[in-house]
């Protein structure tokens, strides 16, 4: 009999921890809301680490919840922020996982983009850069229930992307992460 050891290969190489850890205790559904929250945080960015610092001492100002990270507005407004060029985003909330096993993510964004799932980076690509799609992504889920994601998300100027994708277990084709999977 052989155990099996879930390591999973960061973005550029390096293998990382095994899995994302569900939220504890699990939240009661009943007092969720469909979508994910967001705070946009309006400024010139070229890192990931600057909104990160700008977050730090500055409030975010409340958007309306985002349904789906699936949006492509080439030169239009970013998201629900109202602003076409140099916004920031801090998105939280949680994601459902129906079923466990190994679910693969692609990530794609315009410009830098972090991830965190369960506690667990599963993704950056943290400068300013056109559209860039991630190779999949590996996640290996241990329970369904609900999972904190949280995403920073940063446009610069002329073009935004931002797109979640996944495919579960079973599933050999990527799409977006449903509506009924967000909750905050």
């Amino acid at each position: 009999m052989f155990a099996v050891l879930a390591l999973v290969l960061a973005p550029g190489g390096g293998a990382r921890s095994a899995g994302p850890v569900p939220a504890e205790p699990q939240p009661d559904s009943g007092a969720l809301k469909p979508g994910l929250s967001v705070l946009y945080y309006y400024a010139k960015y070229n890192h990931i680490r600057e909104l990160e610092t700008w977050m730090k001492y500055k409030d975010g100002k409340p958007g309306e919840p985002l349904a789906l990270l699936d949006a492509k507005a080439g030169s239009g407004k970013v998201l629900t922020s109202g602003s076409a060029d140099l916004v920031g985003a801090h998105i939280k909330g949680f994601l459902r996982f129906e079923e466990a096993g190994t679910h693969r993510f692609q990530v794609t964004s315009n410009d830098g983009i972090r991830v965190v799932l369960g506690g667990e980076k599963i993704y950056e690509d943290p400068d300013v850069h056109p559209d860039r799609t991630s190779d999949p992504i590996a996640v290996e889920i241990a329970a369904p229930g609900y999972y904190p994601i949280e995403v920073l998300y940063f446009e610069k100027k002329n073009t935004a992307t931002i797109q979640v994708y996944w495919s579960p277990p079973g599933s050999s084709q990527f799409e977006p992460v449903p509506e009924s999977a967000f909750w905050h």
